[in-house]
Formats: structure tokens, sequence, C-alpha cells
């Protein structure tokens, strides 16, 4: 159901299919062409230079890019923050202003204003750059969570859709979490547990993000988000916090 990956920053390349609404899931697409690697664009923002746990009610600017890029708008609103996509089957994602944590547990409050779009997500597990980390996704139209993880040239489904009744349908606020639990990573939905991962990358500090994600045949996808928190042992006092990654293909 989910096609190849191309990874690109400002570039268009091929749009990305939308996850099905219903909770079966589809046979896979045709593999496409093998990805190139990606151009990038590094947008540094100094977070603070105190690193206890975070926990960002958007009420105020903490350091979380806001401004506009080709397909994407990011901007404090209304107290939340908000990733609006506007071209067809892309993926946005943002690091967090804050600091590598070890061990960590990240969470934050999502929903879709209007429409829904394709998913919205939480990065996790991210090691120096958004092309390094991992995604929990959920699709609040066809009610699934999935587990991407992304590289410079690849953005692999690694935990295939999978329906759950603790997602909420529609524009509903879900609760997304990712934990580290000794060797396990845990993913929660509302606070229920919904899956688990072997954690491959225990013993470093890593960092942590949002992502949105449009449909194909409808845009745009305005995706808010609330009460982030990642809570954790910091590594250093501060340091540059995020950059923008934007995917226009995965499987």
């Amino acid at each position: 159901m989910l096609g190849r990956i191309v990874v690109l920053v400002l570039f268009l390349f091929l749009a990305v299919p939308a996850l099905a609404a219903a909770r079966p899931a589809a046979e896979p697409a045709p593999p496409s062409a093998p990805a190139t690697a990606p151009t990038r664009l590094f947008i540094p923002h100094i977070s603070r230079d105190l690193c206890g746990d975070f926990f960002d009610d958007f009420s105020a600017a903490t350091g979380w890019f806001t401004g506009e890029r080709d397909g994407l708008l990011a901007e404090l609103i209304g107290g939340e923050y908000r990733l609006l996509v506007t071209q067809p089957g892309h993926i946005w994602m943002v690091g967090a202003p804050d600091c590598n944590r070890l061990p960590y547990r990240a969470e934050v409050d999502a929903r879709w204003a209007g429409r829904p779009g394709n998913f919205y997500g939480l990065l996790f597990d991210i090691d120096g750059r958004l092309d390094q980390s991992y995604m929990l996704a959920v699709s609040s139209q066809a009610r699934v969570w999935l587990v991407f993880r992304i590289t410079p040239t690849s953005m692999t489904t690694i935990l295939e859709p999978a329906a759950h009744d603790a997602i909420r349908p529609g524009g509903e606020t879900n609760r997304l979490a990712v934990a580290r639990d000794g060797e396990r990573l845990v993913f929660a939905v509302n606070g229920t547990t919904v899956g688990e991962l072997a954690d491959a990358g225990r013993g470093r500090p890593v960092a942590a993000g949002l992502a949105a994600a449009s449909l194909v045949t409808h845009v745009p996808a305005d995706a808010r988000f609330d009460n982030f928190a990642h809570q954790g042992m910091a590594s250093g006092g501060w340091r540059v916090a995020s950059d923008e990654l934007r995917v226009t293909s995965y499987k």
C-alpha cells in the first residue's frame, strides 16, 4: 500500500499515497526507482542553556521552527503548534528545541483542524539529524498506528499499520507517547499501550520531534500539537535544536 521512498528537502518529487481509510491493509505498491541522496536545508535554533525535563504548552515561543518552507507553514496559534502541509502527498518533520536524552519518554497531544490529513507523528530516537530517526505515526481517519524508520535514503515501515480502539477518530485529540523501558521501546496512544519494539539504539542520548503528512487527494493537512513533553537525563546543557525535513515518498 505504501510506495518506496525519495527523501528531499525543498524539492518536489513523487506524491505519497494516503493510508487507507479502511482498517485492513491493502496490497503493497510495486517498488519505485532506487532512492537518491537527499538535498538538505539545516536551520539551527539555539535552545535554552538548561536541560531539565522539557514541557511545552506552546503558549510562548521556545525555539520550535516557525515560518514557511515550500509546502509548509509552521507557527504558534491559539496555544498550539501548527504544521500546515499545503502540497499533496508530503510529510514534514520538525525537531524539538531540546537536549538529547537517555533514557527518555516523549509524548504530545495531536489533532487535525478541519479535514483529517494522512497522519501525524511523534519523532523519536533522533540521532543527530532528522534523517536518522524513527516515527510513531497515527492515522485518525483509519484509526491505525505504525512505526517508520527514517534514514538519509529511505523511510521504511518497520511496524505495519495496526488498528486500535484507543485511537480517537477524525479531528479528536490523540496523545502519542514513546518510552524506553529497559531494552524495549513502548508505544502508547491515549494512555493505552499499543505495541513495542526492541531498542537497537539503547545507550546513546537521542532527541525527539513532530511530523505531519498530507493526503495525495486533499490539501491542506492542518495538524495541531500541544503539551509536548520530553523527559530523561540530558546530554549537554543545550544544543542546536532543530532542522526541517520533507519526505515525498515512502514504503
